[in-house]
């Protein structure tokens, strides 16, 4: 997860790191001429405490976090866009502009997620090898996320990859969770990562040591901790605040797609020697 969404969302924040990531995203551009110890004084807190935040949010210390923190400004400065992820449209927008935003976000959102399958392309590849060496598969998620999930599922089971089961009621999924062993694979689904239900199937999963692949734009948590492949989604959007899901879902099914055609290619004889209707 970017920096600056993690300083903004505050997940399991102290008071100290609180007031710290408040004065940085007031004074972005102020804190890249700041060591530790003058940051620590501009906020009435201590160096040690500047240190805990830049390894709360992921990174080693503070001279890591302005590296990546001066990154991510210019990353800013260059992307000139009008879309919001979370509203990307205005109420005066007809159908000529909404459609045009709608582009706009999609392809700006498939350029990042492309870019992250690219650096985690490996990540991908041993995701496909666990699928293809499982005993049975099972989807998890909640409202689109797993409905994106179904669709791969259709898919790949039309490729002729028959390992797949589904909960036949949906909300059962925690009980099918339980029937699942050390051969199985479970494919997680959740763009926020801290969806309840989701991460009560991750528990299950992980107690029966169950292999398990995790989408998610969550960087770190329970989920991604409790999972043995994890797949980063863009985060353009805000969890809380995020009125459609245009930008996760086109990001959650592309990269399905490409699990999808990466299996396709290493089953391409056996798959294109049967009509396919």
């Amino acid at each position: 997860m970017k920096i600056i969404r993690q300083l903004e969302e505050q997940n399991g924040f102290t008071h100290n790191e609180q007031v710290i990531a408040g004065y940085i995203l007031k004074q972005k551009y102020k804190i890249l001429s700041l060591s530790a110890a003058a940051l620590a004084r501009e906020t009435y807190t201590s160096p040690a405490a500047v240190i805990r935040l830049c390894q709360r949010i992921g990174l080693s210390g503070y001279q890591e976090f302005k590296i990546r923190f001066s990154a991510e400004l210019e990353q800013e400065k260059q992307l000139i866009s009008e879309i919001d992820a979370n509203i990307p449209f205005h109420k005066e927008d007809g159908i000529r502009e909404i459609a045009s935003r709608l582009e706009k976000l999609t392809a700006e959102s498939l350029r990042e997620a492309r870019a992250l399958v690219t650096s985690s392309a490996e990540d991908f590849e041993k995701a496909c090898e666990i699928m293809m060496s499982a005993r049975r598969i099972v989807i998890f998620g909640v409202g689109d996320a797993f409905l994106a999930g179904l669709a791969f599922q259709a898919r790949m089971m039309r490729a002729g990859f028959n390992q797949f089961l589904s909960s036949p009621v949906y909300g059962e999924q925690r009980h099918l969770a339980q029937t699942l062993e050390s051969e199985d694979c479970g494919i997680l689904l959740s763009f926020s990562g801290v969806t309840e239900s989701t991460l009560e199937c991750a528990d299950i999963l992980a107690k029966n040591h169950v292999h398990t692949i995790t989408l998610t734009s969550l960087r770190q948590g329970r989920l991604t901790e409790l999972s043995d492949i994890v797949l980063y989604l863009p985060d353009k959007e805000k969890k809380y605040r995020r009125y459609a899901n245009f930008s996760s879902h086109a990001c959650m099914e592309y990269y399905l797609n490409v699990l999808y055609s990466y299996y396709f290619t290493r089953k391409y004889d056996d798959i294109t020697q049967v009509r396919i209707d």
